[in-house]
């Protein structure tokens, strides 16, 4: 029987060998995110490695998929073969070993495996590479021995095969029975159409998921995204009124007062001492701006990066996509949002950014949803060099600070700013300043608070500033520095506050939740505007509104402080109930009937949300 089957024996080893090593891959990702993991049970953790093996087999299969038809219908003693064979093995292999590999340095940023949007991030990354292999230099050591010792392995193995002569007869058993073992492992099993990452929450606790799949499996699946899914839990109207989605303000009249967004690159809760007492030390300046604002403690990010951020604090379009919206089939869409809106008045728009036009598609972006008047590094100095992605925060605040004095009022202007971004660049003559800081997020979180201070003394005089409201919150959420326990909410938690100068009313704390897409029309309420517009978004100047947020993979949560509501909308299920406490930690209650009308109330303002955003990306509707 060994002698029968002696190739298809050989190939079911070769892929028991590549199984290990991706398992291998799955441990060492278990082994770092150990933090996000250690609450869970035994019982879930296996599951999850056990589901772990099926999407690593479906990744082997794929991924390697030439080699493995080179040596099933090929002599593997040939030397030629071999070594076609051994190519086409390190091809495969390296591609899908960088990505698992990739993610160990994403994963704290995004709480996801990255998918095809690499793609679209590539062309950032010629210029960091020297900055990201000094910081990860660990990642490509374990790069460079994973493929060392797996090609090693490989060819010893393709060495030690010996070939037996069979008839036609048994060859083509051989050959069928390989083809229909692989394409099963291939499909993720015996199931009516193939696995996907939307069926990995199905299969273990939501939370595990990204335990449970691999990066090189969920960049598979996502190549071809080309939409979402329009949605139909209720009629389309009573869809919209449950969230509210056409809105128009009671007012009589409308103060052009300028407005100033100003997004601060990673500055999320966990770095702002004010919200964190552990970072007091580094943020003063930012603590007491923000405690003489209007600042909602437990403001979320609706995305997990800068170009999630964008389209969510300009034109409330949250991240409710696997693929980002900058780089979806819907960024020509045109969106009503607050510059539309706000030109209409009268105002001028205007978009500060240290990096380069190109840089993520901002400049397309903006083009369509906010301005055309860009100013970013070439503006500022065409010859400018740096360390990081573009002018160091405290020379082009300064030169924003500047610009913005120049501009026709009303005008509607954002800022966005780059320090707290890797490789964390602190230049002269802060970088001596801060010396004693050792930490370098910390040491950049302190040159942030530094600039941003420049920046305000620069502007605190100024006719146009007297009369503005300035809306500040983060981007996005970032690496953890360990203060804050690992939960669905701080993983997305993000300071968002207003500055309505001059209005000291205008200045207290507010323990609700918050999201980005409820900035802009909280902004208009302020201001008074009384004209109607449509957006998901809602004012949090009169009560508390939900904050829904995507996690991926079909798994939505929606935060109404302290309830969070956690759903999968590819089952149609919720999975989770959770109080979140005032020290930022949480507790899961019961799916019971005491908890019943919460859940149900949540439920519908959560599917309501989902609906209306698919009719209205796909009509071009926003």
């Amino acid at each position: 029987m060994r002698e029968q089957f002696h190739k298809a024996l050989f190939l079911l080893k070769l892929l028991g060998i590549c199984l290990i090593f991706l398992f291998s891959q799955r441990l060492l990702f278990f082994l770092s995110f150990l933090n996000e993991f250690q609450d869970d049970t035994f019982l879930n953790l296996f599951k999850a490695f056990l589901t772990g093996i099926l999407t690593d087999g479906v990744v082997i299969v794929i991924y390697l998929l030439p080699t493995w038809l080179v040596l099933l219908f090929f002599n593997a003693e040939n030397k030629i073969i071999k070594t076609v064979a051994l190519v086409w093995f390190c091809v495969g292999f390296t591609f899908a070993t960088l990505l698992n590999l990739v993610d160990i340095g994403y994963f704290p940023i995004t709480k996801k495996r990255i998918g095809a949007e690499l793609l679209d991030v590539l062309p950032e990354v010629p210029a960091l590479l020297g900055g990201y292999i000094a910081s990860y230099w660990y990642l490509v050591a374990l790069l460079i021995a994973y493929l060392f010792f797996a090609i090693w392995v490989f060819k010893k193995q393709l060495d030690n095969f010996k070939n037996t002569a069979q008839n036609f007869k048994l060859r083509t058993v051989n050959i069928l029975f390989i083809i229909i073992f692989f394409t099963i492992v291939a499909r993720g099993g015996i199931n009516k159409r193939p696995v996907t990452p939307f069926d990995i929450p199905a299969m273990v606790e939501p939370k595990l998921q990204w335990l449970a799949s691999n990066t090189p499996f969920q960049f598979l699946h996502t190549l071809d995204n080309k939409g979402i899914k329009i949605e139909n839990y209720f009629d389309e109207a009573e869809a919209e009124k449950i969230i509210d989605f056409e809105k128009q303000f009671k007012s009589k009249s409308f103060q052009k007062k300028n407005i100033l967004f100003i997004i601060l690159e990673s500055f999320c809760t966990e770095r702002v001492g004010m919200l964190n007492k552990a970072m007091k030390p580094y943020t003063p300046f930012m603590d007491s701006l923000l405690l003489n604002a209007r600042t909602y403690k437990y403001g979320v990010a609706n995305g997990k990066s800068t170009i999630d951020a964008l389209p969510s604090v300009l034109s409330g379009i949250p991240s409710f996509m696997e693929k980002n919206y900058c780089y979806s089939t819907y960024n020509n869409n045109n969106v009503h949002a607050i510059s539309y809106l706000l030109e209409k008045e009268g105002y001028h728009t205007a978009f500060f950014y240290g990096g380069l036009k190109t840089t993520f598609g901002f400049e397309n972006f903006m083009n369509i949803n906010f301005t055309k008047n860009y100013f970013d590094q070439e503006d500022y100095d065409s010859h400018y060099e740096n360390s990081g992605w573009g002018v160091d925060d405290h020379l082009f605040l300064s030169y924003a600070a500047g610009k913005l004095k120049t501009l026709p009022q009303p005008f509607c202007a954002s800022l966005l700013t780059l320090s707290l971004h890797h490789p964390f660049p602190v230049p002269e003559p802060y970088k001596t300043m801060l010396d004693t800081i050792k930490d370098p997020i910390k040491k950049s979180v302190k040159y942030t608070d530094l600039s941003l201070q420049l920046f305000f003394s620069k502007v605190k005089n100024e006719p146009w500033f007297k009369n503005s409201i300035v809306a500040i919150c983060a981007d996005h959420t970032s690496d953890g520095l360990g203060y804050l326990q690992p939960n669905p909410i701080n993983a997305f938690s993000v300071p968002i506050s207003f500055i309505a100068v001059g209005d000291t009313a205008f200045n207290k704390v507010q323990n609700q939740s918050i999201s980005q897409i409820d900035i802009y029309p909280t902004i208009l309420d302020y201001l008074g505007y009384n004209k109607p517009f449509v957006s998901l978004g809602k004012s949090a100047l009169t009560s508390q509104n939900p904050s829904v947020i995507y996690g991926g993979n079909g798994i939505f949560r929606i935060f109404d402080y302290p309830y969070i509501l956690e759903y999968n909308n590819n089952t149609q299920k919720v999975f989770g109930f959770i109080e979140y406490n005032e020290n930022r930690t949480f507790t899961y209650l019961l799916l019971d009937d005491v908890n019943k009308p919460k859940i149900d109330r949540l439920t519908n303002y959560l599917k309501a949300h989902i609906q209306v955003f698919s009719h209205r990306i796909n009509k071009n509707q926003f």
